[in-house]
């Protein structure tokens, strides 16, 4: 992956509040939590601002790759925040850049990016974007 970006380049941020459970074995946090993280900051945000219904929507998302880079260390009890923005949207196709701060920190301990294709939930095949969903994207495109 290239050069991490800084945290006032992310469009979008989501809290998320660090729990016992998702430290490894050497107390920090676990890499698959930081996925889990990327995961619920697009999700919380596709449902906030985009109206998305994961559920019973017409639309659904599926992520079709994913990667990250690992800086530091956080751990429990740390408070993080996930910083979103799309580097990318064409057709069915978003791909999301995300780092991962910790508290004042303008330096990310993780940065990654995901690539989510859109499908119609009734055929299964990908389909455009719905108007809502594409404006709510377009407006974290950095």
């Amino acid at each position: 992956m290239s050069e991490a970006l800084q945290r006032h380049q992310y469009l979008h941020h989501q809290p998320i509040l660090t729990r016992w459970q998702d430290s490894d074995l050497n107390g920090h946090i676990a890499g698959a939590m930081v996925y889990s993280y990327f995961d619920t900051t697009i999700q919380a945000f596709l449902q906030q601002h985009a109206g998305l219904d994961p559920q019973d929507g017409e639309v659904m998302g599926f992520v079709v790759s994913s990667a990250a880079d690992f800086f530091a260390l956080p751990a429990f009890p740390d408070t993080l925040e996930v910083g979103l923005r799309v580097a990318r949207l064409a057709g069915s196709t978003v791909e999301y850049q995300l780092g991962l701060f910790q508290a004042g920190e303008q330096q990310p301990c993780a940065a990654g990016k995901v690539v989510q294709v859109f499908i119609e939930r009734a055929s299964g095949r990908p389909m455009q974007l719905p108007t809502a969903l594409q404006a709510a994207l377009l407006r974290l495109q950095g």
